[in-house]
Parts: C-alpha cells; sequence; structure tokens
C-alpha cells in the first residue's frame, strides 16, 4: 500500500464505481446545514448532491475551483488518489473559496500530514462507520472498511488546525429534524456569487417562472466553468431570458 494515498487494498467493488459512491444525503445535509454550499466539485452525473457541480470532463484538479467565489464547496474526492485534492483545496481556500472535504480515517498516509498542516478544521466521525451509496443502484452498502472525517479549509481562518469529533448519531438525528425544512434544490440552489450577480444584471430574469429561472442560473454557470468572458455572458444570458420570454 502507498503511503501517499488511500488505495482500495481490501475493497470487492467493481472497479468501473470504486470512486463513483455517492455520500449519504443525512451526512451531507448535516454539512450543507452548516455551510450552505454553492457546488459539488468532485461528482457525476449520477451522483451529485448540489445542483451545481463540476464532473470528471471539467477535471477539477486541473482547473480548480477557484473561480467559485463566495462560499464553500462540498468535495467528497475519489478515495483512489486524495492527496492532490487536499492540495486544490488549499489553493482554493488561499484565493478565498471554503472547502469541506468527507475522506477515510487514516492517520499515517501523506495526505493525512499534509491535510493537518493546510485544513482549518479536522472532525472525526465517530461512534460507526459511514454506509456510502452505489452510484450505480443508490442503495447504501454496509462494510466500509474504515472511518470517516470531514475536513473544512476555512479561507478566513489562521493558526493551528482545530481537532473535533461528532457523533455519527448526531449526523443522522440531525438530519431528521431538519430533513423536512430542507428547500426544495430546484427551487432554492444557492449558486457562486458570479452567478447571482450576472443574473441580477438581467432585469427581465427574475419575471421568469421559479423552472426557467433555473436553467438560466444553470447557464451562467456552466459559462462561467468554461471560463468566457463578462461581457459575453450577460449578453448570451439576455438572448436566452429574450428566448424564454418569446416562447412563454
Amino acid at each position: 500500500m502507498s503511503k501517499s494515498d488511500y488505495k482500495h487494498s481490501t475493497s470487492k467493488t467493481n472497479s468501473d464505481i470504486k470512486d463513483l459512491w455517492q455520500t449519504p444525503v443525512e451526512v451531507y445535509e448535516f454539512l450543507n446545514a452548516r455551510f450552505s454550499f454553492v457546488c459539488d466539485v468532485a461528482a457525476s452525473d449520477h451522483n451529485h448532491l448540489h445542483l451545481n457541480y463540476l464532473t470528471e470532463s471539467y477535471n477539477s484538479l486541473i482547473n480548480g475551483w477557484s473561480h467559485l467565489k463566495g462560499g464553500y464547496v462540498f468535495c467528497n474526492p475519489p478515495y483512489s488518489k486524495i492527496l492532490p485534492w487536499v492540495k486544490k483545496a488549499k489553493e482554493a481556500s488561499d484565493q478565498g473559496v471554503g472547502t469541506v472535504m468527507l475522506l477515510p480515517v487514516d492517520t499515517s498516509v501523506e495526505w493525512f500530514k499534509t491535510l493537518k498542516n493546510t485544513a482549518s478544521e479536522i472532525c472525526f466521525i465517530t461512534g460507526g462507520r459511514i454506509s456510502f451509496v452505489r452510484s450505480d443502484t443508490k442503495k447504501k452498502v454496509n462494510g466500509n472498511n474504515k472511518g470517516s472525517l470531514y475536513a473544512v479549509f476555512n479561507p478566513r481562518s489562521f493558526g493551528e488546525c482545530k481537532v473535533s469529533c461528532v457523533d455519527r448519531d448526531e449526523i443522522f438525528s440531525t438530519y431528521e429534524k431538519i430533513k423536512d425544512s430542507i428547500p426544495d434544490k430546484t427551487l432554492n440552489a444557492v449558486w457562486p456569487k458570479e452567478v447571482n450577480s450576472i443574473f441580477n444584471l438581467i432585469e427581465s430574469a427574475k419575471s421568469l417562472p421559479a423552472v426557467l429561472q433555473l436553467k438560466v442560473k444553470q447557464s451562467i454557470n456552466k459559462m462561467i466553468i468554461d471560463r468566457f468572458p463578462h461581457d459575453q455572458m450577460v449578453i448570451a444570458t439576455q438572448n436566452l431570458v429574450d428566448r424564454m420570454e418569446a416562447k412563454a
């Protein structure tokens, strides 16, 4: 086993989905209630938990997520190679973007040493292991061979990394308390500041039905990810809104 990263040395999972596990919604919403995520930066079309998500085709390890200004992103990275994701989270933090990472517990490896030296907070999930969700069947699978932790990269935090614990039962009981008040993500997504900034420039966009406003913001976000110039994004968004109004 490499000492620089966590490997699936004892995993019996099919190799094509080893890195495509979905975070249990209870864990995600427990964290989202605190951090109000603006993006899921290590996701796929099948396992994302936020309407705003980056897939393998975007390649977060090359392009990063520092452009997602104004909030925290969620990151449950491929566990086959964690160290580059930790370094990318630190890079984003240095540029003002917070990251919360869900990771396995292994204090003996290189990525954990880097995590301890760069994150602002590490919280170990105690009292049991997390059962992740298979991306192909959407079913939780028991038998996780390691515990879990979440790490916070707070761009406004300085000093030593804070270490704490949270009981797994507390996570799940919190979810039960808040689940009925969780907004419909299709209507109440939290978007990066730049998405809302461009959307608000198009006055007529605000009068569109909620479902069309969502499509407009998704379009803006895609242009931001593709690094369109600001003026082009404004023009393209205005044209999109005009077409939607014409069809209404």
